[in-house]
């Protein structure tokens, strides 16, 4: 019976192995290598019209289709120059879009705290009869309102709230 057992646990174990076993051709090579150049353009493209990213995702999803096409490719023993260049665009992009990323969030912090401390100085002076209004904004804070106003689709969800509770009270005095 423990033989029996054992035998039957031991081709079930090399069934599923020589499943995982598999002879690509290079219609597979070259769909795995599109599929990632496919990827990566995306990618690129996104980041030109969106900075902030969730970048865990993103990698995770490039790491897996670059995992599949590394199986590919060593299974076919294809030289994977084709693959290093495209992680190399990858990794570059990834670099620059984080990068870019980062002086857009600064530069929405600098343009809220511009507004922000505006509004807290002319809030100040309303017990001396002061009203906040939209005309009475000085030109730096107007740019970063029309800034944050022009970027607002890209901003942080707490950069947007400040911006939308500061904007209504501006509009109802």
């Amino acid at each position: 019976m423990k033989t029996q057992a054992t035998l039957l646990i031991g081709a079930a174990v090399l069934a599923v192995t020589s499943c995982d076993t598999k002879n690509y051709t290079e219609e597979d090579r070259v769909r795995v290598t599109t599929n990632l150049e496919n990827y990566v353009d995306s990618v690129e493209n996104a980041v030109q019209f969106v900075p902030v990213h969730n970048w865990e995702k993103i990698d995770e999803r490039y790491d897996s289709l670059d995992d599949r096409a590394e199986k590919v490719y060593n299974d076919l023993k294809a030289e994977d120059d084709n693959l290093e260049m495209i992680e190399e665009r990858y990794e570059t992009m990834v670099k620059n879009a984080k990068t870019e990323s980062e002086n857009f969030e600064r530069t929405a912090e600098m343009h809220m705290n511009n507004v922000e401390t505006w509004w807290d100085k002319t809030t100040a002076d309303v017990e001396k009869g002061t009203k906040n209004t939209a005309e009475d904004i000085e030109d730096a804070t107007q740019e970063s309102l029309d800034w944050l106003e022009k970027n607002f689709d890209k901003l942080g969800d707490e950069t947007k709230k400040k911006y939308e509770e500061i904007s209504m009270k501006l509009n109802k005095d």
